[in-house]
């Protein structure tokens, strides 16, 4: 653990959570899931420190209360790493030959890496989350060639990626957001907010919907992102949450270069399906 939180627990960052909660008027754990779109279970687990809760939980909550979002990122990440320390020691002692006494040591600084690479994410993730809202829309040409490398059953890992990933999976669960920003945004009907999130290390993103209409209870909110070749293909990425203010996809490989993602979103409204207008693409 660094330094700076030799000394943190996770009892004490759910007490600092409770204080921020206090501080911006006890909300309810229903309010809250409302406008973070975290569930209710998982912010009851959070408050009351049974468990660390996740980075998207943290970053939501303290950003919420107006808290320093970065802060508690870095106390989070330290904490993860802390928290496998012993499994790490335990794992690679077990390994080592029989009076092999650098087998610890070596433990010790495998972790303290990870530690070190949890903070960086961290960091990098605060600065997309609170200073990424510059919105732009970057769309490259797609002529013959990328159309025919482009084909209907995508590869699910992109060649030209410095990161490994694959499509389908949780980006909060890799490292593409370390370089994560938003590339695409458009504000649609109902007051929602569009998104694509995008990672060039990963040559992935994901579709992001956000409602700020105040009816997310008892309702749907959904986005899904895929490639404008292949609109209902294999690869094309849904997500639908009940009763919450945002939802994210998983990932979506890029193929090649110049193939164009798209994202579209949907809301309901007293049950009504409202669609959110046309593809926004990048």
């Amino acid at each position: 653990m660094s330094p700076a939180f030799d000394n943190d627990t996770i009892a004490q960052v759910a007490s600092d959570l409770r204080d921020l909660r206090m501080g911006a008027g006890n909300p309810t754990l229903e309010a809250l899931a409302h406008r973070t779109g975290v569930s209710k279970t998982v912010l009851s687990d959070a408050f009351a420190g049974k468990r660390l809760p996740s980075e998207r939980t943290v970053t939501a909550v303290v950003g919420l209360f107006g808290g320093d979002v970065a802060s508690f990122a870095a106390r989070r990440a330290a904490l993860e790493a802390n928290v496998r320390l012993p499994e790490a020691l335990a794992a690679m002692a077990a390994g080592a030959p029989s009076g092999d006494a650098a087998a610890p040591e070596r433990a010790r600084r495998t972790v303290s890496a990870v530690a070190a690479t949890w903070l960086a994410v961290a960091a990098a993730v605060v600065g997309a989350a609170v200073g990424g809202w510059g919105v732009h829309l970057a769309a490259g040409p797609a002529g013959a060639a990328a159309a025919a490398a482009d084909q209907s059953q995508a590869p699910a890992v992109s060649a030209e990626a410095r990161i490994a990933v694959t499509t389908g999976q949780d980006p909060a669960l890799t490292d593409c957001v370390s370089d994560a920003a938003v590339a695409a945004a458009e504000t649609r009907a109902n007051d929602t907010l569009l998104e694509i999130v995008w990672s060039d290390a990963c040559q992935a993103g994901w579709a992001r919907i956000t409602r700020y209409d105040g009816k997310a209870a008892g309702n749907l909110v959904s986005a899904s992102i895929f490639r404008q070749t292949g609109p209902e293909a294999d690869d094309r990425q849904d997500t639908t949450e009940p009763d919450a203010q945002s939802a994210y996809t998983t990932l979506l490989v890029r193929p090649t270069p110049d193939t164009r993602v798209c994202a579209v979103g949907e809301i309901t409204v007293d049950g009504e399906h409202i669609s959110l207008g046309d593809p926004m693409c990048l």
